[in-house]
């Protein structure tokens, strides 16, 4: 019974690459052949249009700054999905953290929103992947000139109390994933 249970897989996977196959046309006045194409497209991201977040120098907290971008997203399921990780340069137990250039770090809250709109949607934590986001363009590369998401930050007093004054700067990735 085994023996014949394998036997049938060989014919029904030997008779389907045969129904994939090219097939060459016979000698006669006319002659037609046949050629089967194919392809697979990876599911593919990319990110655009963003923009520096300069917060200047602010006398009132809490500060927000924000970088409207484009996500493009062929992924099928669901159609425009995707997955964020945001990590800071100066991150330390996935803290977002801005750096004087010495020794003195601020940390900061950052967010995700699957919209242009600056709402912190999504706290993300450095490093970390988010769930699975949707709203990303799954036709134009370039969202057809309209952002669909947007990455924000915010500053509390809290988080700036006691910071020896001087200009605190962080390089953020984000990193856009299918999966």
């Amino acid at each position: 019974m085994y023996s014949l249970q394998r036997l049938m897989l060989l014919v029904v996977l030997t008779g389907s690459f045969n129904a994939f196959a090219a097939t060459d046309g016979t000698l006669g006045t006319t002659s037609t052949g046949t050629v089967n194409v194919s392809i697979t497209i990876p599911a593919l991201v990319q990110i655009s249009g963003l923009a520096d977040i300069a917060l200047g120098t602010p006398v009132a907290f809490p500060v927000t700054g924000n970088t409207t971008a484009c996500i493009y997203s062929n992924v099928a399921s669901p159609l425009g999905s995707y997955f964020v990780t945001a990590t800071s340069t100066n991150a330390s137990a996935g803290a977002f953290r801005v750096n004087d250039g010495g020794t003195n770090f601020i940390t900061y809250s950052a967010y995700w929103n699957n919209a242009a709109a600056a709402a912190q949607t999504t706290l993300l934590t450095s490093g970390t992947k988010t769930a699975q986001q949707t709203g990303g363009n799954a036709v134009s590369l370039t969202c057809g000139g309209t952002p669909n998401a947007n990455f924000n930050i915010s500053f509390s007093a809290a988080q700036v109390a006691g910071a020896p004054a001087a200009t605190y700067t962080d390089t953020v990735t984000l990193l856009i994933t299918p999966t």
